[in-house]
């Protein structure tokens, strides 16, 4: 709201100083076609001689800038004001929550969470490898519980596959040598995964979405 007024304000300026250039203007010349010199006393004695030809050329142009001004501040005063968007009602603005609320699952289902974020240089591959069959586990079942996945392209990583003229580009990527209009043939890197089924918790709006795990603490 006050960038508003701010807009207003300097707009209105604007067009009061555009006022004033043209009455300026306008006697300049007056002044250089009828006495050819641009003195002050020039201007007074061409008032006497003929006061509306001076209104005309020096005061009309005041006159329409200030009743324009008065109009555009008017018109802004009658417009509504409505508050600032918030961020979730900016365009392009995403709710976190979803996102927030599957890591949390996957935090609850297979410690996902801690398991990023531990150092793991100090431990041998032995024991990464013991951690990550149960976090694997868990993570698995909290994923199939919640998310039916497909994969993009049908195959075995490794077998020559077929990209037909029409393809999404967003749900596959071409890599390597790409030249010339599909189809292209080449070979299957990684088929892909789409979510064709979402099955998450609907949420109450009571819980903070942002408290991925509750910190917990065992009373003595």
């Amino acid at each position: 709201m006050a960038e508003r007024g701010r807009g207003s304000t300097t707009l209105i300026v604007i067009i009061l100083l555009g006022g004033v250039v043209f009455s300026v203007t306008n006697m300049l010349v007056l002044l250089m076609e009828v006495k050819g010199s641009f003195e002050l006393s020039l201007a007074a004695e061409l008032y006497r001689v003929c006061p509306p030809c001076t209104f005309y050329f020096a005061a009309a142009p005041l006159v329409v800038a200030a009743l324009n001004a008065a109009m555009v501040s008017q018109t802004l005063r009658r417009q509504p004001r409505t508050a600032a968007p918030t961020a979730e009602e900016r365009p392009g603005a995403t709710d976190p929550a979803p996102a927030l609320q599957l890591l949390a699952l996957l935090q609850q289902e297979g410690r996902f969470v801690d398991f990023l974020q531990e150092e793991i240089e100090p431990y041998s591959d032995a024991q990464v490898g013991a951690a990550v069959r149960a976090i694997h586990s868990g993570c698995r079942k909290a994923l199939r519980d919640r998310i039916e996945l497909q994969r993009v392209l049908e195959g075995d990583d490794g077998s020559p596959v077929t990209v037909a003229a029409g393809f999404d580009p967003a749900a596959i990527r071409l890599t390597g040598n790409v030249s010339g209009e599909p189809p292209f043939r080449g070979t299957l890197q990684h088929g892909g995964w789409r979510a064709s089924k979402v099955a998450l918790p609907q949420s109450t709006g009571v819980h903070d979405a942002t408290i991925i795990a509750a910190a917990e603490v065992e009373v003595a």
